[in-house]
């Protein structure tokens, strides 16, 4: 059987768009299911932040960018054409290798135009820099912890006509920022339109659930993932996988709509798995499973049900 084949498609500015989603852009690059893709990440407003770049410097960046025509801050690589992907199908993509950036940074936008948890409360803006040469970060003096980089935005081309803002997640992914998409896990999506449409960005170093005060250890990030389809699929959902969990993702504006729905999604995947009725699937999920919020701060709020892979043996 031959080896898959590598794309690599690096992050310039003919194959990276700035704060807008839409399904209409036209891919940059058109791969083959199985194939394998080693893409770049840019940092926010279009990779112009550096080590030194203040609030200030950053806001300029927002006024410029927003008036011509971005609609959030994300700078996304894309699209990818996976040939052959139809609406209904799944895509799977293979987190293979995670390299981040030797620089980091977090962000505390100005209260006024900030929609951290807390931005009321603490509405003075601040940036902090951060090197991420090493495995490991210096986050405050004698506080070191080990870095576990992620792609925040993985998505597809929405179902809706029109441009979004990269700010807001879906049923197409996008600004998805779930934590536990690490090197050597799987995110599967659904395919809403033909070729899949398939973007990536936000690279994140850290981040805690909730993502509170609006940004996490941004980074840019090398990464090499596999894209493959599964005919059929029919799931209306992202969902992550990981070795020891299967992982239903949820969004509203109401975080208990969320939450609701990926406690629904997760009795569904339950009672399929183990051939029962959705009361006992959801006795189960009760019992066994924790939900978490995913991030609090896109507008769109994110909810996760962590269901142990025992559940669905």
């Amino acid at each position: 059987m031959p080896s898959p084949r590598v794309h690599d498609l690096p992050a310039t500015d003919a194959t990276t768009v700035v704060g807008v989603i839409d399904a209409a852009t036209p891919p940059v690059l058109a791969i083959e299911s199985g194939d394998e893709l080693r893409i770049e990440t840019r940092h926010l407003w279009g990779g112009e932040i550096v080590d030194g770049t203040t609030v200030a410097d950053l806001v300029r960046m927002r006024d410029a960018h927003m008036g011509a025509g971005a609609l959030g801050p994300h700078t996304i690589t894309g699209p990818v054409e996976v040939i052959g992907a139809r609406p209904g199908d799944a895509l799977h993509v293979e987190m293979l290798e995670l390299a981040h950036g030797p620089h980091g940074y977090n962000l505390i936008l100005p209260g006024a135009i900030a929609t951290g948890v807390l931005a009321e409360r603490l509405p003075e803006p601040s940036m902090t820099h951060y090197d991420l040469t090493g495995g490991r970060v210096e986050l405050a003096p004698g506080l070191d912890v080990e870095l576990a980089p992620f792609l925040g935005i993985l998505g597809v081309a929405p179902a809706v006509d029109g441009p979004l803002t990269t700010f807001e997640p879906g049923p197409f992914g996008g600004n998805i920022d779930l934590r536990d998409l690490v090197e050597g896990t799987t995110l599967v999506l659904p395919v809403f339109r033909p070729g899949a449409g398939f973007y990536t960005g936000d690279a994140h170093a850290l981040q805690g659930d909730g993502e509170v005060d609006q940004t996490a250890l941004e980074t840019t990030m090398d990464a090499r993932l596999r894209l493959t389809l599964e005919p059929g699929a029919g799931i209306e959902l992202p969902r992550a996988l990981t070795a020891d969990h299967v992982i239903p993702l949820a969004f509203d504006r109401d975080l208990d709509e969320a939450a609701r729905a990926a406690v629904s999604e997760a009795v569904d995947i339950i009672a399929a798995a183990r051939g029962i009725a959705a009361a006992e699937a959801y006795r189960l999920c009760s019992i066994c499973v924790d939900v978490g919020i995913t991030q609090l701060v896109n507008g769109v709020k994110g909810a996760h049900a962590r269901i142990p892979r025992e559940l669905l043996a």
